[in-house]
């Protein structure tokens, strides 16, 4: 078959397409679902981030990978493919806990992990007689050996550091979490599990990249300490450098930070959320400690680590000074780094459940689930209240006065100023193009195309 597989874009506040100069990271998922994919077929892999989708009818099925706030944008593509009559499958986050809604616009819905699902859901395309949901009874296993293949990546849109041939690559060693966040989605999609990869074979798929920059995308590698600190030793020798999400938690082990510092980790990001703790308790985040997060912080730095923590704001405890108690706290750690997020109920929470029946869901618009809209009604805000201080906050900790200061923290702290200079400005430039145009910081597209063309 001929299979073109899509990571697809979002809409904007025109219901337009959204198109970027530029994309963060090439999408690992459709990387795997490749290398699944038995050579007899023929693969094209798009990211509508960065590139055009290819309406043909020379298709006979069309794979699309969705996040919630790509469902509409994911939704629309495949309308059009099937009016052509080409066969779409979708899968995902949102085809997970949306099924019967994603299948009203595929053919069918792949639900959780595809791993152990892909070559049955080719054979039952081929012989045309294939499901409307596709389930794993069990999670894939991870002790089998996938190396993604990224030979039909386009590499070209994706920034790059300085001196690399190749982007920050994305990879994981670990799924699933054992914590249970009420905002949390990953409980849905990987199950209330944790499990690993053999470590030697983590190393294999770092090999096969080729590259030396990684984003390494675990939810909740700290869940086992011995196996993240033999995983830690084992990348020392691969002299490669990579960043990574990690509970607060791993402050109760602190060798694993020296060893995370030794094995190249440039950044390690933190889920703080919120600076209150009842915010904390009232979505199960209880772990977390504010009164750690100065010990924590140094620990960090002296490994050689940029510590980056991660805020989200609209939690009912928060007032108008939350956002000034978080810029405080800010400007006295002197913190290199930081991201904001709006709360955002995504559907298959608990805390889109708790909004839904108390009447506080304000849209079911998908493509404004982006940490970057307010989609339910904060309790202390009126709406604009929340918008203006959300924006105003993050706009002033990406002025250039304040990235100059935060850049003079990074190179005085750092093992490799000029690296750490050229690598954090890029890194500044890119969130302050996001903010500024109230896009999410991390969102996976950067510099936004005016007046983009676009289905």
């Amino acid at each position: 078959m001929n299979i073109q597989l899509i990571k697809p874009s979002h809409l904007d506040e025109d219901n337009k397409t959204a198109k970027y100069k530029k994309a963060l990271l090439p999408p690992l998922a459709l990387a795997i679902i490749d290398r699944l994919t038995p050579g007899r077929h023929r693969v094209k892999i798009v990211d509508d981030l960065v590139e055009d989708v290819d309406f043909s009818r020379s298709y006979d099925l069309v794979g699309i990978t969705v996040m919630t706030a790509q469902a509409d944008r994911a939704y629309r593509i495949a309308d059009r493919f099937r009016k052509m009559g080409v066969k779409v499958i979708l899968g995902g986050v949102h085809p997970t806990v949306l099924p019967h809604e994603a299948k009203e616009h595929a053919d069918s819905v792949v639900i959780g992990e595809a791993e152990g699902l892909w070559e049955q859901v080719l054979a039952d395309f081929e012989g045309n007689n294939y499901k409307e949901f596709y389930r794993d009874s069990t999670p894939p296993d991870l002790g089998k050996l996938i190396i993604p293949k990224w030979d039909n990546v386009n590499m070209k849109p994706y920034i790059k550091r300085l001196g690399s041939k190749l982007p920050t690559m994305p990879l994981f060693s670990t799924r699933g979490c054992l914590f249970n966040c009420k905002f949390c989605s990953a409980n849905k999609v990987f199950g209330n599990t944790f499990r690993k990869k053999p470590i030697s074979n983590f190393l294999k798929e770092i090999d096969a990249s080729k590259a030396r920059f990684f984003f390494f995308l675990d939810d909740g590698i700290a869940s086992d300490i011995d196996y993240t600190r033999e995983l830690f030793k084992a990348l020392i020798p691969k002299k490669i450098v990579w960043t990574l999400q990690i509970s607060t938690n791993i402050l109760k082990s602190p060798d694993l930070i020296e060893l995370a510092g030794q094995a190249g980790c440039n950044s390690l990001l933190f889920g703080i959320e919120s600076l209150n703790k009842k915010n904390l308790n009232s979505v199960n985040k209880g772990f977390n400690h504010p009164e750690a997060y100065e010990e924590l912080f140094s620990r960090v730095r002296k490994a050689g680590i940029i510590p980056c923590p991660t805020f989200i704001f609209g939690f009912d405890e928060d007032t108008p000074g939350q956002f000034e108690l978080t810029m405080d706290f800010l400007k006295k750690n002197k913190m290199e780094t930081a991201l904001f997020g709006i709360l955002t109920p995504f559907p298959g929470t608990a805390l889109y459940e708790e909004f839904d029946e108390a009447g506080r869901i304000l849209t079911k618009n998908w493509s404004r689930y982006d940490l970057a809209h307010l989609v339910f009604q904060p309790k202390n805000f009126t709406n604009d209240e929340f918008l203006t201080q959300f924006w105003k906050n993050y706009r002033s900790f990406l002025t250039l006065k304040n990235m100059a200061k935060r850049l003079f923290y990074i190179t005085s702290r750092s093992r490799r100023p000029l690296t750490a200079f050229s690598e954090s400005l890029l890194y500044m430039i890119c969130n302050r193009s996001n903010v500024y145009a109230k896009n999410q910081a991390i969102s996976d597209g950067v510099f936004r195309i005016k007046n983009a063309s676009g289905l």
